[in-house]
């Protein structure tokens, strides 16, 4: 794996700028399935599967090749000749990569997705699939899954701007498990982006874009949003349905837009057999005789029922949404599409005359599509299901604590505190063994790391395989979590603290090639990929500066090891310091020479 350590070792120089950093979100796919394999191909760029120290080496899957893990006791991978099994297995890449699971009984093979990070772990017999995603990439993933019956531009950027609140409100909701969302309704139905669909963007949905970083706010904080597919004419106050969540703009409103949708209004017929079987069986109703009377007892303030009464030899009251859940999961999903609805008894059977679809809180989808249709911009619809709310930025986020040491300041994400403190004590412990040469340093050096590889590449315009950048003054990291679990972590801080001390130290016209060949040298790296035959030094400079690939860039590490090896064996490693700081004639010649 010493070949694939370079690939994160790779240090860029940008322009000084302050490293901004967005929140990242796991998010579990599949939640309702149980997965009995995994196929994994990589696409553009090659995917590296990590898993326990214990387990051995990562693997290295390159483009256009593919494995399949399954279920089988642990997670067992097969690559053409190479069989591994792993307690856990991570996957990640600087590009999608395709995932496509199996899933016992299930006749219709699942569509492919497309993912950059993934964690697999085995959970009672079955593939547990969580994939690592930005703040906007999580948006476009509820809009594919929440968003389908909304065309118009201002619906689809409302309901992105509800998404992106909702997440950043209450992320960490699965926590326990060890993820923040699950990919149903009980957080926001997920989907990746599949092959086949548009790419633009890198998936970002056009809505995300137009809407980047806002968010539904109430007198100055995050609000508390929801949304139903159709309210019926009228939205329900949250504190009907969640007494906890009652809001000042949370309220039941009239919303004339949504009737003329499709589930504006609604009629369903329940064979007394069938509604009796769930009375009995669901709700647990100890009746012995026919039923003969159901009626809506009880409404809340939008009309909606809230308690009914069954009447079967003796009378019972239940509640409205306990009846209808029951309904839906023994009787079929949407049975009963909402409780906004009157009951009728015709001959045997119990008729729901009902309006809506869902519990109707927040946003209704079916009004706000009319609403801009018809004109009405995305403020407009916003204002309308939640009064007294604005769209202002993002919330300040939990996402940039400070840790510092003797000679360091760490800025980090709270999901990567549990790396902070050997991050640090490695970048003092190297300080320290670079002894004077270190006395060129700042007197404290700022450090950034991020949660995800895109968050990184988008803050410093970099590729997903380089793996810091740095501005002469401060360092940023690919996230420390990625770099802990592929066992580079010390060696890539060696690296990035000995380049910017060797960046600082080099006289002005000292090549950037035996910059970086020194810092290899120095940190007794390996490369063991064959260098290329660059025929001068300019050649090999261009190569380290901008590489057209990672396959050219290794090379051109490889080379640049091999000259500055070569230089230290002739000449020792003091006189390697002196010329990066002081080169006499003879080095400039060397620098200069044919390779």
């Amino acid at each position: 794996m010493k070949t694939l350590i370079l690939t994160f070792l790779a240090l860029v120089w940008v322009e000084p700028s302050a490293f901004a950093a967005s929140p990242d979100f796991r998010v579990e796919l599949f939640s309702n399935h149980s997965v009995k394999s995994l196929t994994l191909e990589a696409a553009e760029q090659s995917v590296t599967l990590c898993g326990a120290k214990l387990d051995g080496p990562c693997l290295v899957l390159s483009p256009s090749k593919r494995i399949v893990c399954s279920a089988d006791g642990e997670i067992h991978c097969r690559l053409v000749t190479t069989d591994r099994s792993f307690a856990f297995l991570s996957a990640d890449s600087s590009a999608p990569f395709r995932v496509t699971p199996a899933f016992p009984n299930l006749n219709n093979p699942p569509q492919t997705c497309l993912m950059q990070h993934a964690h697999i772990n085995l959970v009672n017999g079955s593939l547990k699939v969580i994939t690592q995603v930005d703040l906007e990439s999580y948006v476009s993933g509820v809009l594919r899954g929440e968003a389908s019956v909304l065309r118009s531009p201002a619906a689809r950027q409302a309901m992105a701007i509800l998404a992106r609140t909702w997440a950043l409100r209450w992320q960490g909701r699965h926590g326990a498990g060890g993820f923040d969302f699950c990919s149903l309704t009980h957080c926001q139905v997920f989907r990746p982006a599949q092959v086949g669909e548009a790419t633009r963007h890198n998936g970002i949905d056009p809505a995300v874009l137009a809407t980047q970083g806002q968010t539904l706010k109430y007198h100055g904080k995050l609000a508390d949003p929801y949304f139903t597919a159709s309210c019926g004419g009228i939205t329900e106050a949250a504190g009907n349905v969640w007494p906890d969540r009652a809001q000042p703009y949370l309220i039941s409103v009239h919303d004339l837009y949504c009737l003329g949708s499709s589930h504006a209004s609604w009629k369903q017929s329940l064979t007394s057999e069938s509604l009796q079987t769930v009375l009995l069986d669901s709700l647990q109703l100890p009746i012995s005789v026919p039923l003969t009377d159901l009626f809506v007892e009880k409404r809340d303030s939008s009309g909606r029922a809230t308690g009914l009464r069954v009447v079967a030899g003796g009378a019972w009251s239940i509640d409205a949404n306990g009846f209808r859940y029951a309904v839906d999961r023994r009787l079929g999903w949407e049975q009963i599409k909402s409780n906004l609805y009157s009951i009728e008894r015709r001959g045997d059977a119990w008729v729901f005359s009902g309006h809506g679809l869902g519990h109707g809180v927040g946003l209704c989808q079916a009004g706000a599509e009319q609403m801009a249709r018809m004109g009405s911009s995305t403020e407009h619809i916003l204002s309308t299901y939640f009064p007294g709310t604005e769209i202002g930025g993002s919330a300040p986020l939990d996402a940039d604590p400070v840790a510092s040491s003797e000679h360091f300041e760490l800025i980090y994400y709270s999901s990567q505190e549990p790396w902070v403190k050997r991050t640090l004590d490695a970048l003092e412990k190297w300080r320290r063994e670079l002894g004077v040469h270190a006395e060129s340093l700042p007197q404290r050096v700022r450090v950034q790391t991020w949660t995800s590889v895109a968050d990184f590449t988008r803050s410093t315009g970099e590729p997903g395989w380089m793996a810091a950048a740095s501005d002469g003054q401060s360092i940023a990291l690919q996230p420390l979590e990625l770099l802990g679990r592929k066992r580079i972590l010390d060696q890539t801080v060696r690296h990035e603290l000995t380049h910017l001390v060797v960046h600082r130290l080099a006289a002005k016209d000292v090549p950037r090639w035996f910059e970086e060949g020194a810092v290899l040298y120095l940190t007794g790296e390996r490369i063991e990929t064959k260098p290329s035959a660059f025929k001068t030094g300019q050649e090999l400079e261009v190569a380290i500066i901008k590489p057209h690939s990672e396959a050219e860039m290794k090379s051109a590490y490889a080379q640049a090891l091999e000259r500055v090896r070569h230089y230290a064996r002739q000449q020792g490693d003091n006189a390697l310091w002196r010329a990066l700081q002081h080169p006499d004639a003879q080095d400039e010649r060397f620098m200069r020479s044919m390779l």
